[in-house]
């Protein structure tokens, strides 16, 4: 099976790391993926440096007419057997490339609760579910990343619920032996012996509700003085969230880092991770802590309850509650033996479900199922079917 993973971003976050995972993981399965994003984008930079096949695909304007013409001829030329899209942006592309080929299949995942397009307003968001309701009728399959982003898509109307499958992200496990020691990253966070360190991994932007998680350390403080909250990340909240820490006089006990490189290896060296999102779609960073053996709190809204075991991975509140996500980290951080048995139950759990290779061989199974359903009919092109594009290189770009 031949698959273009199709994005037009240039940036790296978890949506692009998600797509990388994928790309791997697909390729032990025996399924030839390639990347087809922008050139000078990380995403392309480190498929390359894994080997992971890259077209390059140009990024202009709402509709890429150039990139929609090359979906059509790779299509017509029987290079792929289906298209895989990440976006609303690359969904329309990928309805209109297919729709010119008359050949190929859709397959879009949803990675959002609340996708860009429901932030418009007036004539723009009128225009732009016209749009969205004619890509749907030319997708085959949606897949959500989790049960909150399924629902919110039913609830919408976006696809008929028998039309969406629900697969987890996937990671691959971090490996202990690449990290910093966890001692030297303690001594560089000024974290004494005898205190516990709490870490948060998270943008800085209102639906990350980083100020509840501050909130609550004010009440944990009173109990567990020894309670230090690393919070990794940046973002639009970063002064008033540093506002508040000077308020509640939390300097010693909250520390914003800032942008950092080395999360996994902070969340190795913590006692505890926390996310308190206000709705996370699904949360990498909380695979990442259970694959590091760590216990975690989290939310109870979105993606996370299809993640966190309740009480036997770690612990689950509700959102914008200060007063129970304080109570959780006491519960937690004052109790070493039940740290201990949730981190080493969160290990069992992320690799039983939430390898990279569990994400992609249920992807890879909704593949089957759509061309199982679908079979593509024979490509337009009288072309002769052509080598996959690992063998072809990066030279058949967009024409």
């Amino acid at each position: 099976m031949r698959v273009a993973l199709f994005t037009d971003s240039d940036v790296f976050a978890g949506t692009e790391r998600h797509i990388l995972e994928l790309a791997c993981g697909l390729g032990t399965l025996g399924c030839e993926a390639a990347l087809a994003c922008p050139s000078h984008g990380e995403l392309a930079r480190r498929a390359d440096a894994l080997a992971i096949p890259v077209v390059p695909v140009p990024k202009r304007g709402r509709i890429d007419w150039q990139a929609a013409l090359w979906l059509r001829n790779a299509l017509r030329q029987d290079k792929f057997d289906l298209i895989h899209v990440h976006n609303g942006r690359t969904a329309l592309i990928g309805a209109v490339g297919l729709r010119l080929a008359g050949v190929g299949r859709l397959v879009a995942t949803q990675h959002f609760i609340e996708p860009s397009r429901l932030r418009r307003r007036g004539a723009a968001r009128m225009a732009a579910a016209w749009l969205h309701r004619r890509v749907e009728q030319r997708v085959d399959r949606f897949i959500a990343i989790s049960r909150a982003v399924r629902d919110a898509m039913v609830a919408r109307g976006d696809a008929a619920p028998d039309k969406i499958s629900v697969v987890s992200n996937g990671i691959s496990a971090p490996e202990p032996a690449w990290l910093p020691a966890p001692e030297q990253i303690r001594r560089e966070l000024d974290v004494g012996a005898g205190e516990r360190l709490i870490v948060c991994a998270a943008r800085l932007e209102a639906e990350k509700d980083v100020i509840t998680l501050i909130d609550a350390m004010a009440r944990v403080r009173a109990t567990c003085p020894e309670a230090i909250c690393a919070i990794a990340g940046d973002g639009s909240q970063r002064d008033r969230l540093k506002s508040r820490v000077r308020e509640l006089a939390l300097e010693r006990n909250v520390r914003l880092l800032g942008f950092r490189t080395d999360v996994l290896g902070i969340i190795a060296a913590t006692d505890l991770l926390v996310l308190p999102s206000l709705a996370e779609p699904f949360g990498l960073v909380i695979l990442e802590a259970m694959a590091l053996g760590k216990p975690v709190i989290a939310t109870a809204a979105g993606g996370p309850p299809d993640i966190v075991a309740a009480g036997e991975t770690g612990l689950l509140v509700p959102p914008a509650v200060p007063t129970a996500l304080a109570d959780a980290i006491v519960e937690l951080i004052r109790d070493d033996q039940r740290c201990l048995r949730m981190g080493e139950g969160g290990r069992k759990r992320f690799e039983a479900h939430f390898t990279a290779r569990h994400m992609a061989a249920a992807t890879l199974a909704v593949y089957r199922q759509v061309l199982a359903e679908h079979p593509c009919p024979a490509p337009k092109s009288s072309d002769a079917r052509r080598p996959a594009l690992a063998a072809e290189g990066r030279s058949d770009v967009a024409r």
